[in-house]
């Protein structure tokens, strides 16, 4: 798999890119490197760091009360950031709630982000003009995708609104910030205001932004961070509903 999957890289450009955003879904991958997992985890991230290409994963833990510690609060998305946050040298960005981890040249991109999860100084705001690619890595696209809150948030969505944390944020035991935000949803029980990216990726699906390979009936996907940002603000700006249930 590895080897196909490294050809495909090539092909369709992926390492010409300085970042690489990373959504994961790993268990078709150890259905195939059962006997050696960790060893081949870090075979598929060396394809990129050798390279000079920082990787950029998820290591939210959705800390909205007490303390979060950077070095220690473990990730609550996946095995991935879990992964690395145990085996491999890597930076992680002090928001309580939506961490991310950086491991490869520019790691440092994540170091001292805003207060905002989503808005200024965020690392979604950061990776953009920065030739930034996504890579879901057997993980569907219908899943959605965090970007779609940033869009949300600079567009001031009026079914969201800026929330602040007491969290207390540490590392190594030494006490950083505290006063984090998230752009929340506002009535969490209107099934209207429900996130939804059926809709937009129905609308996105023919603007050829996405390549793929198909391994084990299941996909690994390449898309370009900037048009993807730019093609999702657009659509926004048509349809300010677009991201929720809501017609």
């Amino acid at each position: 798999m590895i080897k196909k999957l490294d050809k495909f890289f090539l092909d369709s450009g992926l390492y010409n890119s300085k970042y690489i955003y990373i959504y994961s879904d790993f268990r078709i991958f150890f259905d195939f490197y059962s006997s050696r997992p960790n060893y081949y985890v870090k075979k598929i991230l060396e394809l990129f760091t050798k390279k000079n290409i920082t990787c950029i994963v998820p290591s939210f833990s959705y800390t909205t009360e007490g303390k979060f510690d950077v070095k220690k609060t473990k990730s609550g998305v996946g095995f991935l950031s879990n992964f690395i946050l145990k085996n491999i040298d890597h930076e992680r960005s002090e928001h309580p709630l939506f961490s991310f981890i950086a491991i490869g040249k520019n790691k440092k991109i994540v170091k001292n982000i805003g207060f905002s999860a989503f808005g200024k100084n965020s690392v979604h705001q950061r990776l953009y003009k920065k030739k930034t690619s996504f890579l879901n890595f057997f993980r569907p696209l219908i899943n959605g995708n965090t970007l779609v809150h940033h869009i949300e948030q600079i567009n001031k969505a009026k079914y969201r609104f800026d929330k602040k944390f007491n969290t207390q944020v540490y590392k190594n035991n030494k006490f950083l910030k505290t006063g984090y935000r998230a752009y929340l949803r506002k009535f969490i029980n209107k099934k209207e205001h429900s996130f939804t990216f059926h809709k937009v990726l129905k609308k996105i699906k023919k603007e050829n932004l996405f390549t793929s390979i198909k391994l084990s009936n299941s996909n690994v996907t390449i898309y370009d961070y900037d048009k993807f940002y730019n093609t999702l603000n657009e659509i926004y700006l048509k349809n300010n509903k677009i991201f929720i249930k809501s017609n």
